[in-house]
């Protein structure tokens, strides 16, 4: 009962050699610097061959037919990729007159919040001491207009707030 494998299974064992390398390295390679492979490393450009075929073109090998179809077709992907570049250059130009209005919306907002409050604490403030003032006898006409205005103040904070 003890075995993991049941009985009518076989086991297969294969000789394997020691391993002296990591499953990453390969053996015999030499690593080189990042800038050493990037300088051997040269790209040639999509249709590259073509590049001196354009310039050295002259009118007998303009007739051929073969070469005809190559430059026409060279001309469609051109015309193709353009149209997609100036739909990219309307999406980019769409997308910078939206982020200037929004930045614009956001400038407005900010001095929005500054006057509510401002207004919120100069007019709490005031309500705050417009009490001691009424409870002056020759400047209770003061008190009670200090408590307006700081009444006013604190219902324009907040609907500055509101209302943006």
């Amino acid at each position: 009962m003890g075995m993991i494998d049941r009985p009518p299974c076989a086991i297969y064992r294969f000789p394997m050699a020691p391993r002296t390398t990591s499953a990453t390295e390969e053996s015999g390679s030499t690593p080189i610097s990042p800038d050493i492979a990037a300088a051997t490393e040269k790209k040639e450009p999509a249709r590259g061959f073509l590049q001196s075929a354009r310039r050295d073109l002259n009118d007998e090998e303009v007739a051929v037919p073969a070469v005809a179809r190559f430059l026409i077709a060279d001309i469609e992907r051109l015309e193709q990729d353009n149209a997609e570049q100036k739909k990219i250059a309307s999406l980019y130009h769409d997308q910078r007159v939206e982020i200037a209005r929004l930045s614009e919306q956001n400038k407005k907002s900010k001095w929005i919040d500054i006057l509510s409050y401002v207004c919120l604490a100069v007019g709490s403030a005031g309500l705050g001491a417009s009490p001691s003032y009424l409870s002056i006898v020759n400047a209770w006409s003061l008190g009670v207009v200090f408590c307006v205005l700081s009444a006013i103040l604190v219902i324009t904070g907040v609907l500055a707030k509101v209302l943006s």
